[in-house]
């Protein structure tokens, strides 16, 4: 076995702080010593997890700690939740994700049980533990049946909704506080004919005949669009877009990138044109 001058030296000093050998000559070769061999092991395991870890360093770069838990209020996964999904795979990121929809009062909950990492609502938290981050706003428009008699209104008021069987939400709900900002002091003369309990069901219901109903502008997707007329409502409402997330411990990587999907969405796109005239 040919050495050089230089290896030979790094071995001789290597062998004099160890102070025992780490090879022997044999038939003019040089073997390795028992306790050469045994520190050869573990170095070998400590290069291993060294590249173990490079390893887990740059999937964490590129997908983030793991599965990504997105919560968000069920009119958001109409639109706006999975276009921002589309825009950060559109970006390289892989990462998996687990997605439910849940309602107000059910969102602070999912961040307690440690349940959820991110959502997407259209009220903020209210809890100290759970953090949340004004995102947008949303206008709250009027979806009808082509055939309505209303349906041949550019706009609506409240005035129109008089005598009318139309879809609402219960008092106390963020949909339900933003119909009685429409009303406003008319609200008692305008109850609704049937109540429901988000908008993707006013959809559902206005899309069987049932009447006209105000919904947030996301939740209004292109393929409800030949079944449906949606108008502008005066006085203008609005409907606010909030990102939660735990204030206890850090949001994961996959999460900020989400949320800057989510802002991209927002900014770069209305919601299919939701208040133009069908």
């Amino acid at each position: 076995m040919c050495r050089s001058p230089r290896s030979a030296s790094v071995l001789a000093l290597t062998e004099s702080r160890l102070g025992y050998p780490l090879f022997e000559r044999a038939r003019g070769k040089l073997l390795p010593t028992p306790e050469a061999r045994r520190l050869h092991a573990e170095v070998e395991q400590v290069y291993g997890g060294v590249r173990r870890v490079n390893a887990l360093a740059t999937a964490l770069r590129r997908e983030g700690a793991g599965t990504l838990r997105v919560v968000a209020s069920a009119a958001f996964a109409q639109q706006l939740v999975p276009r921002a999904l589309a825009h950060l795979r559109a970006g390289g990121v892989p990462t998996r994700i687990d997605y439910r929809s849940v309602t107000f009062d059910e969102l602070v909950g999912c961040f307690l049980s440690g349940r959820a990492d991110v959502g997407v609502s259209m009220v903020p938290a209210g809890h100290a533990s759970v953090a949340s981050t004004r995102l947008g706003r949303q206008p709250l428009v009027c979806i009808l049946p082509q055939d309505h008699p209303l349906a041949g209104r550019a706009v609506l008021t409240p005035e129109d909704f008089a005598g009318t069987a139309w879809i609402g939400y219960p008092q106390g709900t963020p949909l339900g506080r933003a119909v009685a900002r429409f009303f406003g002091e008319r609200a008692v003369h305008c109850a609704p004919a049937i109540e429901v309990h988000s908008s993707v069901t006013a959809c559902a219901f206005v899309q069987q005949g049932l009447g006209p109903a105000l919904v947030d502008a996301w939740s209004v997707t292109p393929a409800m669009r030949p079944a449906l007329a949606v108008r502008t409502v005066s006085p203008e409402v609005g409907l606010e877009i909030w990102a939660t997330h735990s204030s206890l411990v850090p949001l994961p990587l996959a999460g900020r990138r989400f949320l800057t999907s989510v802002g991209e969405v927002l900014r770069d796109a209305a919601p299919h044109d939701a208040c133009a005239q069908g």
